[in-house]
């Protein structure tokens, strides 16, 4: 890993998708303080993207120099031919279809991309790829996924990583232990996406682009980062990436 950057070195901007719940009966933009904090820490200046229509969303793409696509509410079962499943959550069809136009837009402007849970989710659909609705309901014996509890310090299950990706270059060993807060997952890679570690019942925990400019984890390294280096070194990389518009490899 490269040093701290230099002050006077210009941070690159770093686009954080948000997500929209109800507050007190009002519909209202929420975003975890961990995500922004964590860009802030690894180098990048953060700005929230909130729901956005075709001209915001290309003002921000004009802005920023990556993108970070948080978790979130699950995503509608139409953008990936799934059905009404009984366990889904809270559905927020306008934000998932303007965050997959920031995806599919970023995609198309070659800006880096970092997908945590939900945000994952997102990239996978907009390139093509499929999810599973409810683990619980797909799998007869799932891991811990769905976890309730603590997300500062919690470790949920053990992924396997696999030794060709640029998440062993971080962590340099094939298995670790991860958080987890989901039910949904994903079934079928997007185009140009292959898996890079996976859970011991099977479901994919991380994937990356073949050219390394794309990433997506199912865990939540803005939260393990606080006690392990190795997921601040990771989003380090991601900031690199953004601020040299290098890829990975």
């Amino acid at each position: 890993m490269q040093g701290v950057m230099d002050m006077n070195e210009k941070k690159p901007i770093i686009g954080v998708t948000s997500n929209l719940e109800f507050v007190r009966e009002n519909i209202s933009y929420t975003l975890y303080y961990s995500y922004l904090d964590a860009i802030k820490k690894a180098g990048g200046i953060p700005i929230v993207l909130t729901l956005g229509n075709e001209e915001m969303i290309n003002t921000w793409l004009d802005m920023i120099d990556g993108v970070l696509l948080t978790g979130g509410n699950d995503i509608h079962p139409k953008h990936y031919d799934g059905g009404m499943h009984p366990e889904l959550g809270l559905l927020t069809p306008k934000l998932d279809e303007s965050d997959m136009m920031i995806v599919k837009k970023a995609y198309r402007k070659g800006l880096p991309m970092l997908g945590i849970c939900r945000g994952s989710h997102l990239i996978n659909v907009a390139l093509g790829g499929t999810l599973l609705s409810d683990i619980n309901s797909e799998l007869s014996e799932p891991e811990n996924h769905l976890d309730k509890g603590n997300r500062n310090s919690l470790l949920s299950h053990k992924i396997k990583i696999e030794r060709d990706s640029i998440l062993y270059t971080i962590y340099e060993q094939e298995e670790v232990e991860v958080n987890s807060f989901h039910h949904q997952a994903i079934d079928t890679l997007g185009e140009g996406l292959k898996c890079s570690a996976h859970a011991l019942d099977g479901i994919k925990e991380a994937f990356e682009s073949d050219d390394g400019n794309i990433m997506g984890t199912q865990f939540h390294p803005e939260e393990l980062r606080k006690f392990d280096h190795r997921m601040h070194d990771f989003l380090r990389l991601f900031i690199e990436n953004c601020k040299t518009g290098k890829r990975m490899r």
